[in-house]
């Protein structure tokens, strides 16, 4: 069971994904490890020290290129911040990347139909392209030209 969470990657899947996987994984392990009821304050400690390398487990199991500077800010933090918190750190850097790169794509689209509309010969001048915008169905926008 634990070298199955240390070893547990995302692996290019979407973060929601990997995080269920972990914390599914973390759910069984608990099955098995129950912290005894203590009035000193330990349970507390040892609890956090659980908490701690579940934090660490996730953000060791990110993918390298994305998330290694979230990553390294959210372990510069002390103390570090609950899981669920993290998480939801994670995840809006996950959004944060799909927007730029959605925008990268639109802009890439407007750049070929400049260099398109550039490279045309001098009787087409006259004609006005209409553009619409089509919905694709894993939700990117690219332009629809036609003249």
């Amino acid at each position: 069971m634990k070298a199955e969470i240390v070893s547990c990657k995302q692996n290019k899947q979407d973060i929601v994904d990997f995080f269920s996987r972990l914390v599914g994984l973390w759910n069984e392990l608990d099955g098995y490890i129950k912290i005894p009821a203590c009035t000193c304050g330990s349970a507390a400690k040892i609890t956090k020290l659980f908490e701690d390398e579940k934090v660490h487990q996730f953000l060791m199991g990110l993918d390298d290129e994305p998330y290694s500077v979230v990553r390294t800010q959210i372990l510069a933090m002390d103390p570090l911040p609950p899981i669920d918190k993290i998480y939801n750190m994670v995840q809006r850097e996950e959004h944060h990347k799909c927007v730029i790169a959605n925008h990268d794509i639109q802009t890439e689209n407007i750049g070929a139909f400049a260099v398109s509309h550039l490279a045309r010969p001098n009787s087409m001048q006259g004609a006005r392209p209409s553009c619409s915008i089509a919905k694709k169905s894993d939700t990117r926008h690219q332009i629809a030209l036609s003249l």
